[in-house]
């Protein structure tokens, strides 16, 4: 019944990225329920293509459906079905089809193990209560030899950052605990940073093995799915579609990487991936998961890579620079967003420019470097006014002048500068696009704490600041996002001064019972 649910979505499914969203759907409905559920049966020592085969009948799969289930190629396990025991799969894909057989049912773990005993290959099967809990490497540590250090390393092989990000994408689905449990500070990016900074061109994209023929029309359907998601976490916050695009990007954007296309249709095909990979990753960082966030930024810089787009590279960098500097981690935010302008200097257009030197501006009035904060606004300022229409990429379209004023606005609030702050964050409030409700949500309570920040007493306007952080008020409960109660309790805590004034008690209450029922997985 399901796949016939299946089939006649699809067939209303008018639209091509439509489609894309219905098989998206239909693959989750499918497979993806099993995949928050940990079986205590016996599980595999080591892989054969014997294993993957029994694996795939006992999950009653065709080759196709088994071959991204595992999220491989079809050609792959055909390869599997022929040779049987006599190939071994490499260990980034046995970790794969660990993650595979953790994500099936019980009944088929029974079905795998009488097939495995019937073969004479009951050996492979190691006690039950053994399922490792992440997809380890040779030393223990997860994602395998190509991503050692668990999705931290910049890579140049596509074939490895198609391992390593798929790694990534099925262990998030799995919900392993090491993508959450291991810290991961700033300083750890710069050697993925440098190693970017200096990689020579990648070699084309195409690829002419693979059975799945992959169109400009499709690589469209993904990026028109990715506007979508895009538009999701602006208006509701990183915790409303994050686990809907980690889906996405293991089902469709893992087949359609796996399948055949031309050099140019390849470079466009990675480079939508590194999009929506990085913007995943902006949901786990909207939702303070710092480490898995990171993890994402790093694959996003490999597809990137792996597309030769210097400047969507340069936007991931500019991205984890944004999170340094959430963190605390202002020097090493510093280094992120002049690592992007430098990297992508000469291919860059002026509004993407602009917004690496806004990065860079902002992380520097974090650390107080007010002269080199002024230079890298300037900067910002001189290449904002050089934009052109119909030059810019897809993905910096957000960077308006509403965006632009509100970088700004930023900048001076940290520097405490609250004339400026004031003038600019009006600005951006006033350019405001219904769309990005998150940013003005942040815009509105950096405005509210400039009104009582100022170094002159007098200046402070305690009524007012108030009055501004209420107008939040009526985003706030439909933001599923953790850095907006960040930004709330940085305000209430410049608040403390005046705790006693009623004004200030009554603000506290509205603002309690705004923020009491908002809660993000």
């Amino acid at each position: 019944m399901l796949q016939v649910r299946c089939r006649l979505l699809q067939q209303i499914a008018g639209r091509r990225e439509m489609k894309v969203l219905v098989q998206f759907r239909c693959r989750s409905l499918l497979f993806g329920f099993a995949a928050c559920f940990h079986v205590g049966v016996a599980t595999v020592v080591e892989w054969t293509g014997a294993e993957a085969a029994a694996l795939r009948k006992a999950l009653r799969l065709s080759v196709r459906a088994f071959a991204d289930f595992v999220g491989v190629a079809v050609r792959t396990v055909a390869y599997w079905e022929e040779l049987g025991a006599l190939t071994r799969p490499k260990q980034d894909t046995q970790a794969l089809l660990d993650v595979a057989l953790r994500r099936a049912d019980e009944d088929a773990h029974r079905r795998l193990e009488s097939l495995l005993t019937a073969m004479g290959r009951s050996e492979s099967l190691s006690a039950p209560g053994n399922v490792r809990q992440a997809v380890p490497g040779r030393d223990g540590s997860p994602g395998g030899s190509a991503s050692a250090r668990g999705g931290l390393d910049f890579l140049t092989s596509r074939s490895d950052t198609l391992t390593a990000a798929q790694t990534l994408w099925v262990n998030d689905l799995d919900q392993a605990d090491w993508l959450h449990a291991d810290a991961v500070p700033a300083t750890v990016l710069l050697a993925p940073m440098g190693r970017w900074l200096v990689a020579l061109p990648p070699s084309p994209a195409g690829q002419t093995n693979r059975t799945r023929h992959v169109t400009a029309g499709d690589v469209e359907a993904v990026r028109a799915t990715v506007r979508r998601f895009e538009n999701l976490d602006h208006r509701y916050g990183g915790g409303h579609a994050r686990k809907a695009a980690v889906l996405f990007l293991q089902g469709e954007a893992a087949s359609l990487l796996h399948g055949s296309y031309t050099d140019r249709v390849g470079q466009d095909l990675f480079a939508v991936a590194a999009q929506l990979t990085y913007k995943t990753g902006a949901m786990a960082y909207d939702l303070t998961l710092h480490a898995t966030a990171r993890r994402y930024f790093l694959q996003a810089l490999n597809l990137a890579h792996a597309a030769g787009d210097r400047p969507l590279g340069g936007k991931v960098l500019a991205l984890a620079s944004h999170q340094a500097n959430f963190l605390g981690e202002y020097r090493e935010a510093v280094d992120l967003a002049r690592a992007a302008k430098y990297g992508a200097a000469s291919w860059a257009t002026p509004s993407v420019h602009a917004m690496y030197c806004a990065m860079e501006a902002r992380a520097l009035a974090s650390l107080g470097d007010r002269r080199n904060c002024y230079a890298a606004l300037k900067e910002a300022e001189q290449a904002f006014s050089r934009r052109c229409q119909g030059e810019d990429p897809d993905w910096i379209a957000y960077f308006d002048e509403a965006e632009f004023h509100d970088e700004l606005g930023h900048c001076f609030a940290a520097l405490r500068d609250t004339r400026e702050a004031l003038v600019h964050t009006g600005l951006a409030l006033s350019e405001s696009n219904a769309t990005y409700r998150r940013s003005r949500t942040f815009c509105r309570l950096i405005r509210a704490g400039a009104h009582v920040s100022s170094p002159k007493p007098g200046r402070r306007d305690v009524k007012q600041a108030c009055a501004t952080a209420a107008e939040a008020l009526t985003m706030v409960g439909e933001l599923k996002s953790q850095r907006v109660q960040t930004y709330a309790d940085r305000f209430n805590a410049q608040l403390a001064p005046y705790a006693r004034l009623p004004i200030v008690a009554d603000f506290r209450e509205q603002w309690h019972d705004a923020l009491a029922p908002v809660s993000c997985p």
